[in-house]
C-alpha cells in the first residue's frame, strides 16, 4: 500500500516536468516579442485571405513559420481552421487550430481569437 502511494505521488510530481519537457523544445517559447507580434499578424492576414493559401512570415531573429487557413470542418459561420507552422533555428512545430471572429468590440480587440486546437473530431 504504502508502495502504491509512493508511485502515485511521483506520478503527480512529475506531471509540471512532463509539461516543461514537452514545451522547452517549442520554437514558440524562444520567440521574441517582436517574432510574436510577426507571427500573430500574419495568422490574421491569413485567416482574412483565401483557404488554402499560404501565408509565410519571417523576422529578422531564427523565428519564421506559415499559416494555411481552410473551411472550419464544424461548418460554424465566422471560423476557420489553420495549419500553424513554427520555426527557430532547428526548432520545429505545427498544429491544428480553430480561429473564430473576434465578437469584442473592445478597443485593441484582435480580430480572429483561437478556440482551440483540432484533433480532428
Amino acid at each position: 500500500m504504502a508502495a502504491a502511494a509512493a508511485l502515485v505521488t511521483m506520478a503527480a510530481d512529475a506531471r509540471p516536468l512532463d509539461f516543461y519537457n514537452g514545451m522547452r523544445d517549442q520554437p514558440i517559447t524562444r520567440f521574441s516579442k517582436a517574432d510574436v507580434d510577426v507571427m500573430t499578424k500574419t495568422i490574421n492576414k491569413a485567416l482574412d485571405g483565401d483557404d488554402g493559401v499560404t501565408t509565410k512570415w519571417e523576422s529578422g531573429s531564427n523565428a519564421s513559420g506559415s499559416v494555411t487557413p481552410s473551411k472550419d470542418p464544424k461548418g460554424r459561420p465566422g471560423c476557420k481552421l489553420a495549419r500553424v507552422e513554427n520555426r527557430h533555428g532547428s526548432l520545429q512545430n505545427s498544429g491544428d487550430y480553430i480561429f473564430c471572429r473576434n465578437k469584442s468590440t473592445a478597443k485593441g480587440a484582435p480580430p480572429w481569437q483561437v478556440v482551440g486546437p483540432w484533433s480532428g473530431s
